[in-house]
């Protein structure tokens, strides 16, 4: 009999430890998923412009109180073919980057893939495809240059939707009072652009030859070095007297290729423009700063970019290209009351050579405005960004409101107006003003 005893502890006992199993495995595995439909009409010629539909997945594993996978993806598909048009052949993105395309219209893509570990509380690393975001501001980007942006909708879609994220190692820890941040990208992907006959194709990256001759993109020269040609970057932050301040610096390919431009002859003696993408290193130095006062904060942004190449109409330069030192920056103002926001913000581009730049001027301001108003118990939102460049008149202005119709669906109705001479970087996407409506859910 007591042999019957021991199988039945045995089995009690195997049943036990498969239940702490299955209890832990549930407490360390987190999924969630997120559905949205975004569908935009033209304003001017009452067509739709976007039909997408999206569902984010993401799940996570705890292994210990230390580490931990994530894994983001997304399924992306668009009804009526628009935004990108046909399969990109997407030569500015690395082989281990690349979207997995469905037809012409969906797209699977492996959004984020890494893994995080706190090595006894000294040093945190990343490790994997992730985004690393530097710098804060609203409506346009400063010092949010670690990762490249797919502009697929100019820069209307979210910054977090829109960064395109890299393989690349994050290493953190703290010497004193100092955080260091540590970033290595041998990720070789870059800015994801639109071709000639997409809605939001940037007509304005580089001067269109005279009248009458022709021109001839060549292919793209694309640094291919695992590590010669990877991006390294650090940043250190410190908390002073009630001041929030980082010094960063990053040393890096830029995302968008310098268009070298020669005016060349065919055999039978026809002129054309030949022009030669190709990107190059730069360094870059900057900064954050922000400090509350009551209910208001005061932030901003400062870079330096070194050797910028930038196209000219300086018929002397050599390949239609002049560099100059670029500094930037950037001071907003939040002021916060109750259920009321306002942001106010100043962008500074000043080219600090004496240059001809083609399409902009030495020195240029644009401004912006977002004001938010959170109702009905936070259920209702509705806010205001607009965006002026001080120099040529043009900019956008993008009205939204959103409603939570329960804890997990939320829907809302915007809108998106350019103005301005089409000549000019908004301007040129005035008649691309749109109205939008959809919805978000999540479980």
């Amino acid at each position: 009999m007591l042999y019957k005893y021991i199988v039945v502890w045995l089995l009690f006992s195997l049943g036990v430890q498969a239940q702490k199993k299955q209890n832990k495995f549930k407490d360390a595995f987190k999924a969630s998923l997120i559905v949205a439909s975004d569908f935009s009409y033209k304003l001017q010629k009452d067509a739709l412009q976007k039909s997408e539909i999206i569902l984010k997945p993401e799940f996570s594993y705890k292994l210990n109180r230390s580490s931990k996978f994530v894994l983001k993806s997304q399924l992306y598909t668009e009804l009526n073919d628009n935004l990108e048009k046909g399969v990109p052949e997407e030569n500015m993105v690395s082989d281990f980057s690349k979207r997995l395309f469905i037809g012409d219209r969906t797209n699977l893509e492996l959004r984020e893939l890494f893994f995080y570990t706190n090595i006894k509380n000294k040093l945190r690393l990343t490790i994997g495809k992730q985004q690393i975001v530097w710098g804060e501001t609203d409506g346009l980007k400063l010092l949010d240059v670690v990762n490249p942006q797919n502009f697929r909708e100019f820069i209307l879609d979210d910054f977090e939707d829109s960064r395109i994220p890299l393989w690349s190692l994050k290493a953190e820890f703290d010497i004193g009072n100092i955080g260091v941040q540590l970033v290595w990208i041998p990720d070789n992907t870059y800015h994801i652009t639109q071709g000639f006959d997409a809605p939001f194709f940037t007509k304005n990256l580089f001067q269109l030859p005279p009248e009458g001759i022709p021109a001839v993109i060549n292919k793209v020269e694309k640094p291919k070095r695992f590590i010669n040609d990877s991006d390294i970057g650090f940043k250190l932050s410190t908390f002073t007297k009630g001041w929030d301040l980082s010094l960063n610096y990053f040393y890096y390919y830029d995302d968008l290729p310098t268009f070298y431009n020669e005016l060349q002859t065919t055999e039978t003696n026809n002129p054309f423009v030949a022009i030669n993408p190709k990107f190059e290193r730069q360094h870059l130095i900057g900064g954050t700063f922000n400090k509350v006062f009551g209910s208001l904060t005061f932030r901003g942004e400062v870079i330096y970019i070194f050797n910028q190449n930038l196209p000219s109409t300086n018929l002397n330069a050599a390949r239609g290209i002049e560099t100059s030192n670029i500094f930037k920056s950037a001071i907003g103002i939040d002021y916060i009351k109750g259920e009321n926001i306002i942001s106010a913000q100043l962008f500074s581009d000043i080219i600090t050579d004496n240059i001809l730049p083609y399409n902009r001027d030495l020195f240029e301001t644009n401004i912006s405005l977002k004001v938010s108003r959170e109702m009905m118990n936070d259920a209702f939102n509705a806010e205001m960004l607009w965006v002026q460049n001080a120099n040529h008149g043009d900019g956008y202005m993008k009205p939204q409101i959103s409603y939570w119709v329960d804890t997990n669906t939320q829907l809302f109705l915007g809108s998106s107006i350019f103005y301005g001479n089409e000549s000019n970087l908004f301007g040129q996407f005035k008649d691309r003003s749109r109205i939008s409506f959809g919805m978000r859910w999540g479980i």
